[in-house]
Order: C-alpha cells, then structure tokens, then sequence
C-alpha cells in the first residue's frame, strides 16, 4: 500500500492560521491535487483534522472512503463513507491492505502525520509550499519526528509562486 503525505504549509511551517485558519491557502488554481485525488481509495485524518474539514460546510470527500483516527473509544460520524479507527497505526495499515487499499492519502494533522512518521508508515510526502509567513498556527510537525531522508522527485514552481516538492522516503 502507497501512503501519501499530500499537505500544503505556509512558507514559515504552518499547516493552519490561529483557530484553524486555512484562508491563506490558494484556491486559483488546483495544483496538481485533481491528479492525485484520482489515485488514492483512502483517506486517512486525524480527529481535529476531521473536525476542521466539516465545519468548513460540504464535505468535499464523497465518494471516497475516509478513516479518522482517534483516541476515543466512539466517535459520532456524520459523514457519508467514513469510520473511525483507535487502534495503533501500524494495526490500521494492516486492515486497510487487508480491505484491499491500494492508495491513501494521510491527510493530517500534524499529530498523526508525526505519528506515520514515527512508524515509518509514510511513502511519499508532497509538500506545496505556500509563499505566505503565518508567524504563529498549527505546526507542520507539532511534536518530534525521527530523522528521514527523502528523494526528490519532482519539484514545480508556479506563476503564484507556490512551490510543489514531491519526495520519495528513503529506506535503508
């Protein structure tokens, strides 16, 4: 199963503004996320990530299965083709192949991207790279990461001056 990383941040390392701000984020253009919303069966979210997307109004995923992961032993689901799971990561990609998932995209937050991180879990990590200073918000990575190497895949500069790198995880 391939896990993407498919998240953009502000220039200074911010995923969201104060209270979950996401205005700052480019709409003008879709900056190759078409493409790759087309290859992924999967979403995988955190709890307070979740909770964002549906305050923002429609949710934007239908028809494509999403996992929410929580802490909590039930959580009330109100949106179509999605479940929650609160058990280890490494436990959760086990049912996901065993359902047959082929392509997820770790959506966030920062805790659970940390999280895959940690469990070497993710594959590929696409970053678009906003040209905006937040100054303060909610981290790309809020809590500690182990050292990973990368390899560069593609890297593309757009008239907005968003920057798309796309890596590769390197494994030993």
């Amino acid at each position: 199963m391939l896990t993407t990383l498919f998240i953009a941040t502000s220039l200074d390392g911010y995923i969201a503004g104060p209270d979950d701000d996401v205005s700052w984020l480019f709409t003008d253009a879709d900056y190759g996320f078409d493409e790759f919303y087309t290859t992924i069966d999967t979403l995988i979210m955190g709890r307070g990530t979740y909770d964002v997307v549906r305050k923002l109004g429609r949710w934007p995923y239908h028809g494509k299965r999403t996992m929410v992961v929580t802490r909590s032993e039930k959580l009330d689901i109100t949106t179509p083709d999605t479940a929650y799971f609160n058990g280890s990561l490494p436990d959760l990609e086990k049912l996901l192949k065993e359902q047959g998932v082929r392509n997820s995209w770790l959506v966030g937050g920062g805790e659970l991207v940390a999280g895959y991180l940690n469990a070497h879990l993710v594959e590929q990590v696409v970053v678009s790279v906003h040209p905006v200073l937040l100054g303060h918000g909610v981290p790309l990575f809020p809590t500690e990461i182990p050292r990973t190497r990368l390899e560069l895949i593609n890297a593309e500069a757009y008239d907005s001056g968003l920057v798309q790198l796309k890596y590769k995880i390197k494994r030993k």
